[in-house]
């Protein structure tokens, strides 16, 4: 039954070619278009930034416009009220959903460091900060961030009344948090208000890309405000992990 409904996942994931296309090759068209910008003597400190955002944003795009979409369909076409006569739980149908759309995650994210490495000669042991990094930790960090992502987007797509407000519901977290910390930048609403700013910056996708960041930099990711910040990542997993639980329907 679980391997049939992580197969199950990833066939609505390959239907759907632009949800494919922007989660797994949207990290590597920021990569080219922001490498041929760059004076070739920062290429190596830009990556370094940049890259654990990337990662963030392909797993948004799985969790959000892949998982939560794919589920809203298949509450339209009443396809979870035949599953509902499986032995499938909830549990069940979240768990393969998560696992399948990790596989391509870490997929993803092994190519594109092959990229940066082979490419752009980027020293994938070593930031350019002189630390070490510690690959191992940056991986249960990203893994976590999706799984967190994954609950919130199961909660929103659930919690909505039916298919068609789920579904707008989807689209506007899933482009605010885009707008909030990507495309406007957090300083512009620290300088309307430096608290207003404060309270953004533990949002969950800015939480997790700082703590991302500093585990991909090898810096301390408990140091300072950073421990704020892996504290939000934990309650935020767990809340919407029980909520995505209480409010899942088979419907």
């Amino acid at each position: 039954m679980t391997l049939g409904m992580i197969k199950y996942h990833l066939l609505v994931l390959w239907r759907e070619p632009l949800n494919m296309f922007f989660g797994f090759a949207l990290p590597f068209i920021m990569l080219f278009a922001f490498a041929t910008m760059w004076d070739e003597a920062y290429v190596a400190m830009n990556l370094e930034f940049n890259f654990a955002a990337w990662l963030l944003i392909a797993a948004m795009v799985l969790c959000f416009t892949d998982a939560a979409l794919s589920h809203t369909y298949a509450r339209q076409t009443k396809f979870l009220r035949r599953l509902r006569m499986t032995s499938v739980t909830p549990q069940n149908y979240i768990l393969t959903g998560m696992i399948s759309r990790i596989c391509v995650l870490v997929v993803m994210a092994a190519a594109l460091l092959a990229v940066m490495a082979v490419g752009y000669d980027k020293n994938l042991l070593e930031a350019t900060t002189g630390e070490s990094r510690n690959l191992l930790l940056f991986v249960a960090l990203l893994l976590w961030a999706f799984i967190m992502f994954y609950v919130i987007a199961m909660t929103f797509v659930n919690i909505a009344k039916n298919p068609k407000r789920a579904e707008g519901v989807v689209y506007m977290s899933f482009f605010g948090m885009l707008l909030v910390g990507f495309w406007i930048p957090l300083v512009v609403f620290e300088n309307v208000s430096e608290t207003l700013g404060n309270i953004l910056s533990y949002l969950p996708h800015l939480s997790a890309i700082n703590v991302l960041t500093n585990a991909w930099r090898g810096a301390d990711i408990f140091y300072g405000s950073g421990i704020n910040y892996f504290i939000a990542m934990i309650a935020y997993t767990v809340v919407f992990g029980l909520l995505s639980l209480k409010f899942f329907k088979f419907e």
